[in-house]
C-alpha cells in the first residue's frame, strides 16, 4: 500500500513539473541559456532558431520529468527490496537493472536534447556557445575558490 502511495505521489509530482515547463517559459532560467540576451547577441539567434530551441526543450523536459519519475519509483524500490531481513539477489539484481535502464534512458533524452541544439544552432556556434559556458564554468569557479579563500581566512 505504501508503494502504490508513493508512486502515486511521484506521478502527480511529475505531471504538475511536466505542465509547469511551458508556463515558465515566458522566463530566463539558466537551464535556458538561449533566453540569455547575451548569449542570444553573442550568437546571433535568431527568434525562429528561440523558437525551436524552446519547443524542442519543453518536449525534451516533458521526457525527462516522466522518466525521472520512473528513475525514482525504480529506486524506492530497489532500496525497499535492499531494506528486508533477507533478499532475493536475483530479483534486486533484477531491479537495479531496471533502475538503471530508467537511468540510461534519461541520459539518452539530455543527448538528443543536446543534438537537436547542436543541429540548430550549427558548428560554429555551437562551438562558439560551448567556449561561453567554458568560461562561465572558470568564473564560477574562481568565484567559489574566493569565497572559500575568505572563509578560511584567519581574518574572518
Amino acid at each position: 500500500m505504501k508503494l502504490k502511495r508513493t508512486l502515486g505521489m511521484v506521478v502527480l509530482i511529475v505531471t504538475v513539473l511536466a505542465m509547469a515547463g511551458p508556463a515558465m517559459a515566458n522566463g530566463s532560467s539558466r537551464w535556458r541559456w538561449w533566453q540569455n540576451k547575451e548569449i542570444i547577441s553573442q550568437l546571433k539567434l535568431t527568434p525562429e532558431e528561440i523558437k525551436k530551441l524552446d519547443d524542442a526543450y519543453v518536449e525534451s523536459r516533458r521526457s525527462m520529468l516522466e522518466i525521472m519519475g520512473r528513475v525514482e519509483a525504480e529506486r524506492f524500490k530497489l532500496e525497499e527490496m535492499m531494506s528486508r531481513p533477507e533478499i532475493d539477489v536475483a530479483a534486486v539484481r533484477e531491479q537495479n537493472r531496471k533502475m538503471e535502464s530508467a537511468r540510461s534512458e534519461l541520459a539518452e533524452v539530455r543527448f538528443d536534447f543536446l543534438l537537436e541544439s547542436r543541429e540548430i544552432l550549427g558548428h560554429a556556434r555551437f562551438q562558439k556557445l560551448t567556449e561561453i559556458q567554458r568560461q562561465w564554468r572558470e568564473e564560477r569557479k574562481k568565484k567559489w575558490e574566493q569565497k572559500r579563500e575568505e572563509q578560511e581566512s584567519p581574518d574572518n
